[in-house]
């Protein structure tokens, strides 16, 4: 049988070497905390009333704010639930002109395939997830 032979050069040249991309990885360091601060910047994007805020994050209002008045920062569900909405206010200010615009889209009842979207889908992470597959779609074009 014949033996392979493989001598290792001896200059390593590092534009050659395959390194593992960081855009699979996240980049903040804790994801589990959604600062007071960030929210703030948020609540800027998505034009809630802070007793919408509560009933989205399903806390009380008299939580909600002694959260901003500590700037203690979300944890748990309520950061991951604040994050993706995050994700999708960037995705809704990228299709609609203002912060308004997007406002009045999300109060306005729809039917998206077979189901009805409204502000209460906001509520959930599901909910969240709908909404910004249908930016998606129509950031591409392909409304249904």
């Amino acid at each position: 049988m014949k033996e392979i032979k493989y001598k290792m050069p001896e200059e390593i040249n590092p534009l050659r070497i395959a390194s593992e991309p960081e855009v699979l990885y996240v980049a903040r360091k804790r994801i589990d905390l959604f600062a007071g601060s960030h929210f703030h910047e948020l609540a800027a994007k998505l034009l809630f009333t802070q007793a919408e805020w509560a009933d989205i994050l399903h806390i009380s209002d008299r939580t909600l704010q002694r959260y901003l008045k500590e700037e203690k920062p979300f944890e748990g569900l309520y950061a991951e639930h604040l994050h993706q909405l995050d994700n999708m206010a960037d995705l809704g200010l990228a299709i609609f002109p203002s912060a308004k615009a997007f406002d009045e889209w999300l109060r306005t009842p729809r039917m998206v395939l077979g189901q009805m979207q409204d502000f209460s889908t906001l509520r959930s992470f599901w909910g969240v997830k709908l909404i910004s597959n249908e930016l998606g779609r129509m950031e591409h074009g392909v409304y249904i």
